[in-house]
């Protein structure tokens, strides 16, 4: 048993969508591209990774962060040499 496809609510659907849907539950029916449609493969971002890096350590430093991490090694260096069994 196919299921059924509702035809009116495939032409709301992108080309690529509608010949997929096409092909899946109308296989014997002629499902070739439209003249002046194209199929999106991937997209492009214009991403700055080291930038962004660069940006966040920056704000890391100027929050004053840093010195929360630096005092969190020591402390937690200390802690660990006062409770370690030799």
């Amino acid at each position: 048993m196919q299921p059924e496809l509702n035809l009116s609510a495939v032409e709301q659907l992108s080309p690529a969508v509608e010949r997929t849907l096409s092909a899946i539950f109308l296989p014997n029916m002629n499902t070739t591209a439209r003249q002046g449609t194209a199929t999106v493969l991937a997209q492009q971002f214009d991403q700055d990774i080291v930038g962004d890096l660069g940006n966040a350590l920056n704000t890391f430093v100027q929050s004053g962060q840093i010195w929360a991490l630096i005092i969190g090694f020591v402390l937690g260096y200390l802690l660990r040499g006062v409770t370690t069994y030799r």
